[in-house]
């Protein structure tokens, strides 16, 4: 009885300080929330689509308490400007989440690590040694050789009719790519060839799913003070993803130190570049290499839903694809394929990109922290509130793009609205001081093999699962995945040499 009275009291103190608070600031608009979980209870498994309705009801930002965590939801271009680029120095740092900690070597990694100088250190690094024109133009080759394996996979296909489960083609691919970039490893093969994979590369690329899946899942920790973080119960569950991530990785980075001792050994991948960058830091420094390393792979999957996404619209149009079709038929002609070189010709192609980032982000929140209490909108922005951008509600708000739930490529042609950070109402790779560093790897990545895939087959459903078992839903996680992974049966539109 004595406790319940103690709970009481307490709960009363926790409901008066909060409404004491919120009269001593002019906060935005905020719904009725509950003592200790706050607005916690408003929120589904799909983050975007809870903060979409908040937004539809109360405004383009939304005032919210994520347990004791004091946080704001961004829905329309012109506040993203102002906390992206006018607020930008403001904005720049992260929310405390638990995957830092635990699976990014305590905050040693590019996109969890708070703003502060150790963060400026690697994006200078990712700047001027990993993601240079130069660098990445120089892994041009290992892009065309894993598109060509793939292409390869499904001409096979085509010639027995067999269905072809596309997620796991482009998962394939992107990890093949990535890892040949990263530290010079190609660990699976394509269709019949697949009982070549090793056991362990496969472990590691399920650990790297569970790093990813795992990123806006319920954690505890996230919303309470840093001294009860300790709570959490995912934790042990963390520590074991991140043993078996850490015993891949580190067998991998003793190897490259082992060759880069020697006298004529000279950089050849990501990794190595790092290993010689971090050189005089020590254990500290691999732990580094080793973030970034998973980082980077992690973001793979977001090419890889891209280009699902984008099949499946244009499987959804055919007309779009025919156009697209076409175009390069123009462009490249039927005697070879789509290179590199190509993509600045194919602006409706690119138009294609553009409108499945705009309507299907693979990322759909950017998340961001205030560092000093600001005033955005008018509006109260206390000192330490988490700041989600949420890209999937600008790409469909009606107020923003006539038609929005419409796929229109058509939108994007006659106009200078690019994915590069400078239009707000377009958003994948986020803007200002954490934009993603990857960005142009990254679209060179999922473009080279689309532009193909289009240019090389027609795209039919497997019968029996027509248009109707492929609506487009998307499942919930940290990457915006189609719901239903997509299988297709394909012909053949150019010839086989090719």
């Amino acid at each position: 009885m004595e406790f319940a009275q103690y709970a009481v009291v307490l709960l009363i103190t926790l409901l008066f300080l909060v409404l004491s608070f919120k009269r001593r600031l002019n906060l935005p608009p905020s719904p009725w929330g509950l003592p200790l979980i706050g607005h916690l209870h408003l929120l589904g498994r799909m983050l975007h689509l809870s903060f979409q309705a908040l937004s539809t009801k109360y405004g383009p930002i939304v005032f919210l308490r994520l347990g004791m965590v004091p946080a704001v939801v961004i829905s329309s271009p012109e506040l993203a400007k102002e906390v992206l680029k006018i607020q930008d120095a403001n904005f720049a740092s992260r929310p405390y989440l638990i995957m830092g900690e635990y699976n990014f070597y305590n905050f040693r990694d590019i996109g969890f690590v708070p703003y502060g100088d150790y963060w400026k250190r690697m994006r200078k690094l990712c700047a001027t040694e990993l993601f240079t024109v130069k660098r990445i133009e120089s892994f041009q080759g290992v892009r065309t050789r894993e598109m060509r394996g793939v292409l390869s996979e499904l001409v096979n296909a085509a010639d027995y009719q067999k269905p072809i489960n596309m997620r796991h083609l482009l998962t394939t691919y992107v990890f093949n790519v990535v890892m040949q970039i990263l530290m010079s490893k190609r660990f699976f093969e394509y269709g019949e060839h697949e009982a070549k994979m090793s056991s362990e590369a496969e472990d590691f690329k399920h650990i790297v799913f569970e790093i990813t899946e795992q990123m806006l899942q319920f954690h505890i920790s996230e919303f309470v003070p840093a001294f009860m973080r300790r709570i959490d119960w995912k934790i042990p569950e963390m520590k074991r993803i991140h043993a078996r991530q850490d015993k891949f990785l580190q067998r991998i980075l003793d190897d490259h130190k082992a060759r880069l001792e020697s006298e004529t050994s000279q950089p050849i991948d990501f990794m190595d570049i790092m290993l010689q960058s971090l050189k005089s830091e020590g254990a500290r420094g691999e732990e580094s290499v080793k973030a970034i390393v998973t980082e980077l792979l992690s973001g793979g999957d977001t090419s890889a839903s891209l280009i699902e996404w984008t099949l499946l619209e244009l499987m959804h149009n055919p007309l779009i694809l025919q156009k697209a079709q076409e175009e390069i038929d123009t462009v490249v002609g039927k005697e070879r394929l789509v290179a590199e070189s190509d993509f600045d010709k194919l602006e409706y192609l690119q138009a294609i990109v553009k409108e499945a980032f705009r309507i299907h982000p693979p990322a759909p929140l950017l998340i961001h922290m205030s560092t000093e209490a600001c005033k955005v909108a008018g509006y109260d922005i206390p000192k330490g509130t988490s700041t989600f951008v949420n890209g999937y509600a600008i790409g469909r708000d009606p107020a923003v793009w006539e038609d929005a739930l419409q796929f229109k490529p058509e939108r994007f042609l006659g106009n200078s609205i690019d994915v590069k950070g400078q239009d707000f109402e377009l958003l994948p790779f986020g803007a200002g001081r954490r934009m993603c560093p990857g960005m142009s790897l990254g679209l060179k990545t999922a473009q080279l093999l689309l532009f193909n895939l289009i240019h090389s087959f027609d795209w039919s459903f497997v019968p029996g699962k027509g248009m109707d078992c492929y609506e487009l839903k998307e499942q919930s996680g940290t990457v915006l995945w189609l719901e239903t992974p997509l299988e297709v049966v394909v012909s053949s539109r150019l010839p086989k040499p090719i």
